[in-house]
């Protein structure tokens, strides 16, 4: 029988997820979205692609008293995981609906804000999910949006996508690479007026990723994927990433930047 390594992170791919990767790379940056998107009590907010919920909870907080947000994911597993959060005694409402981004149930101009927090890198049809996100936008109505941004401005992106490809080829990577499939300021500048939307504006911006150490993460990327290897294989994935990272390992575990696209705009 193959001896596989333990990577001791226990959960199903969406546990490990929420649990471990939202809080160690969305950090602040809901609530970033949230202050670009201009929230005010009373008015109605739609998360598209709203996983287990980040968004989607602090804009609660935001529209509350009088107001809602509808989260929407195509996952039923990423919705269970957020329907089991508490939105808070004085948060809005939320809702949490299964549905498509290029096809959304929503009436024409049903929205004071739309937001889709790094779900775009995974749309089969980007053209067509902006076009929709603009539909459901009362007239003036705001989009925020973010994805990540280039992975070279990414060390621990880039140094486990290294790392993968020197384990396993180059096809290993291609998870990590479509994360940051549209890294490209004007590109994204071009979707959205493509899409029809007004007011654009687009900005490289940074953040911070924070693990306890380079094995860790090396350990729950591995956790999540469901990778199995032998014991000498996972060892050197983790002494190769923690190698590559220990200039940003110290008394505060593993923190390093990363880049992300965000864009405004009104309908």
């Amino acid at each position: 029988m193959d001896e596989f390594y333990d990577w001791q992170i226990p959960g199903t791919w969406v546990e490990i997820y929420d649990e471990i990767f939202l809080p160690a790379f969305i950090g602040d940056w809901a609530a970033r979205l949230a202050d670009r998107a201009s929230l005010q009590p009373g008015q109605l907010a739609l998360d598209v692609a709203c996983g287990s919920g980040a968004w989607t909870l602090c804009a609660a907080a935001r529209v509350a008293p009088g107001g809602q947000v509808i989260g929407l994911d195509i996952n039923t597993d990423m919705l269970a995981a957020a329907r089991r959060k508490q939105t808070g005694p004085d948060a809005a409402p939320v809702e949490w609906r299964e549905g498509s981004a290029d096809a959304l149930p929503f009436a024409d101009a049903a929205f004071h804000a739309v937001c889709c927090q790094l779900g775009m890198m995974f749309f089969p049809d980007c053209a067509v999910a902006l076009r929709e996100m603009r539909r459901v936008l009362v007239p003036g109505g705001r989009f925020v949006t973010m994805v990540w941004g280039r992975m070279e401005q990414s060390p621990g992106q880039a140094a486990v996508a290294a790392a993968w490809v020197r384990q396993f080829g180059e096809d290993a990577a291609a998870g990590f690479r479509r994360q940051h499939s549209l890294a490209d300021v004007a590109a994204m500048r071009d979707r959205l007026v493509a899409a029809g939307f007004t007011e654009i504006n687009v900005e490289w911006e940074m953040g911070e990723v924070r693990f306890p150490t380079p094995a860790h993460l090396v350990r729950s990327y591995a956790a999540m994927s469901g990778l199995q290897v032998a014991p000498a294989v996972a060892e050197a994935l983790i002494a190769d990433v923690s190698a590559t990272l220990a200039h940003y390992t110290g008394a505060d575990g593993l923190v390093y930047p990363i880049e992300a696209v965000v864009a405004t705009a009104r309908r």
